[in-house]
């Protein structure tokens, strides 16, 4: 119990806020299901989702585990990774968030789920109980009003030739982080089937189907690409999605 004086009273405290690359992300439509979740399937489905995506960004080309804040709340999940002054493993750190994030992304859209978000860089602070920062402000600001479709815009310095390969230019010029650069192999079939399963199912939602065709758009930009793939090449055609529309 705090015993009030007469006397102003100070904090005992002297936190300071450091700069960090973080992730801000939520998965859409989630909600509903945190609302609905009776057997608590999609409270483990979560977990299931953030283990698999950590466990798998600790390994490949990335082997130097990063020390990472991660923070799950309601259908939001909050990363971050100190980046120190003149940071020697700035880009490794930087890497590591990127695929983390797009790990985490790629899990759930196995699994039928959209994400939008924000990767940024600035001042953050974070302990047990607080989470706080310029930054995390920015990137909620970012996800709430400017994202607006299933895309994590990224607001940071990426070093060359790391630009080309973790981002892409949308047509409103903002970078978003290309999470299909690290899916499995045959994850393009999966994708596909999911995506046209989703905008099945919210055809007469014209908000959500919007965002779902976004989503569209992006998966054959990216997966029609002569460098990535010669053979196979997946492609949702316009045809499947009037299909899927009926």
């Amino acid at each position: 119990m705090v015993l009030r004086t007469g006397f102003a009273r100070f904090p005992s405290t002297d936190y300071k806020t450091t700069n960090h690359i973080i992730a801000y992300l939520d998965i859409l439509g989630a909600t509903n299901k945190i609302c609905n979740d009776n057997d608590f399937s999609f409270l483990n489905h979560l977990n299931m989702f953030m283990e698999d995506a950590i466990e798998e960004s600790g390994g490949g080309i990335f082997p130097h585990k990063e020390k990472m804040f991660i923070k799950i709340f309601s259908d939001n999940i909050l990363l971050a990774i100190e980046l120190k002054e003149n940071d020697e493993r700035r880009d490794d750190k930087i890497a590591t968030l990127f695929n983390t994030v797009a790990n985490i992304y790629n899990e759930i859209l196995r699994y039928g789920y959209l994400m939008r978000g924000a990767i940024v860089e600035g001042e953050f602070f974070h302990n047990d109980k607080i989470v706080y920062g310029k930054a995390l402000v920015e990137a909620v600001h970012l996800e709430e009003k400017v994202a607006n479709v299933p895309r994590i815009l990224v607001i940071t310095k990426v070093t060359e030739p790391n630009n080309s390969y973790y981002l892409m230019q949308d047509e409103d010029n903002e970078f978003f982080l290309n999470i299909f650069h690290l899916c499995d192999t045959f994850d393009d079939v999966a994708f596909k089937i999911r995506l046209l399963d989703m905008i099945r199912k919210q055809k007469n939602d014209e908000k959500i189907k919007s965002k779902i065709m976004w989503m569209i758009n992006y998966f054959n930009s990216w997966f029609t690409k002569y460098e990535y793939r010669l053979l196979n090449q997946q492609k949702i055609t316009d045809e499947e999605v009037a299909e899927a529309l009926k």
